[in-house]
């Protein structure tokens, strides 16, 4: 498919965003089975609960070399879309195997083989999505806010669907939006966009990594966005100790995900025009100090609500901030890279630390184990405040 230039017919921009539409759609459907159920599957398959925790905390190290590693070849290959589909595939495959192995040994290999598989394909799949949205000249937010949309959708239709045919639904409900994420991302507007430009060699990409404001950005994005650890990690536990009911915790959760749908629809492009890429993540960090300092005083319920509404200035305004400085600041050929590093030190690395850190403090300090997260999104606001004097809107020189 030849990406629509923002000079190009309007039917051509509307087709592009259409299909990067479709496969956000696709793409977070696979990611809203796997990331709530798939512990299910696995305790359903037979293994205790401390086992499926060390299944998954033994993926971390995995997901997180993937998650930089595959958007490094893909850059470097210029074959974003080749590798995203050959990824997509390759976990679908080894998904569907899982309804054959019994063996626990082969359970932990494949376990590992998907995680990776999948940390490969977020990155890859923003890259594309924002590579789509500066060459198609449509804004990012609207269209990525499908893929919360199917995001939530799946989470409701696998917990219903969980009941009456058992969690073998998860499984291939996780197969069927793969494949269809690989076919829609065999023709995806956002790659091809180096138009003849040599693909970066891995000094070349070592560079950007290294490079001083990028790392500024990194990790200051990293500390800001991993600060939802002990949220992720010990949200609905601690909540269900202070009493709350499990249908107000999963209404809360669907709120937070509800009121992200709407800022990324409605307010992002307006938002990100007024305060640029360093407003919306200093945004983020000043969030996470607020919400989450409110939250080490264990609120009331109503109370929760307004704090929920809160996850669109520590994850949305944070995670639009950073895909809009990587399509200002950083060359296009290094994309996927660009991506790989901001998803894998924020997603993986930084919230394992956090992740840890709660699971000592936790069992001692209850909620006020969320001074953690306030400490996380403080260290990350000094970072991105620095930034700010750093980087003057212009494309890094390397």
């Amino acid at each position: 498919m030849t990406v629509a230039a923002p000079g190009a017919p309007r039917a051509a921009r509307r087709a592009a965003q259409v299909h990067t539409a479709a496969f956000y759609a696709a793409m977070f459907a696979v990611m809203g089975a796997h990331l709530p159920f798939w512990p299910i599957w696995l305790a359903d398959w037979g293994l205790s609960a401390g086992e499926v925790g060390l299944f998954m905390t033994l993926g971390v190290a995995t997901r997180v070399v993937a998650g930089l590693g595959f958007p490094v070849l893909a850059d470097r290959l210029d074959r974003r879309r080749l590798v995203m589909v050959a990824l997509c595939l390759a976990a679908a495959a080894v998904f569907a195997a899982h309804a054959a192995i019994g063996d626990r040994a082969l359970l932990l290999v494949a376990t590992l083989l998907t995680g990776a598989a999948l940390a490969g394909v977020l990155p890859l799949g923003e890259a594309l999505g924002a590579g789509a949205a500066r060459a198609g000249g449509f804004a990012y937010g609207p269209v990525r806010a499908i893929g919360s949309v199917a995001f939530l959708v799946a989470n409701l239709a696998l917990g219903a669907l969980i009941a009456p045919l058992g969690p073998g639904a998860v499984l291939w409900w996780i197969v069927a939006g793969l494949l269809l994420t690989a076919a829609l991302g065999r023709r995806h507007p956002g790659g091809g966009t180096l138009r003849g430009h040599k693909p970066p060699s891995l000094p070349q990409i070592g560079r950007m990594l290294t490079h001083p404001v990028f790392l500024l950005f990194t990790l200051g994005i990293a500390l800001s966005l991993s600060s939802h650890a002990v949220y992720y990690v010990y949200g609905s536990v601690h909540w269900r100790a202070l009493g709350i009911a499990d249908g107000t915790i999963g209404a809360l959760w669907a709120f937070s995900v509800a009121v992200e749908i709407a800022v990324m629809l409605l307010a992002a492009p307006y938002l990100l025009r007024r305060i640029g890429p360093i407003g919306m993540m200093a945004l983020s960090g000043i969030g996470g100090i607020l919400r989450w300092g409110a939250m080490m005083f264990d609120p009331g319920v109503a109370w929760l609500w307004p704090l929920q509404a809160m996850h669109s200035l520590t994850f949305v305004a944070g995670h639009l901030g950073a895909i809009a400085f990587v399509q200002a600041a950083v060359p296009e050929r290094y994309g996927a890279s660009a991506q790989g590093a901001y998803l894998g030190l924020g997603g993986g690395v930084m919230t394992a630390v956090g992740m840890g850190l709660a699971a000592v403090v936790y069992p001692r300090a209850g909620g006020l184990t969320y001074g953690i997260a306030v400490a996380m999104s403080a260290a990350g606001l000094v970072l991105i405040l620095r930034l700010r004097s750093r980087w003057r809107g212009a494309e890094l020189d390397i």
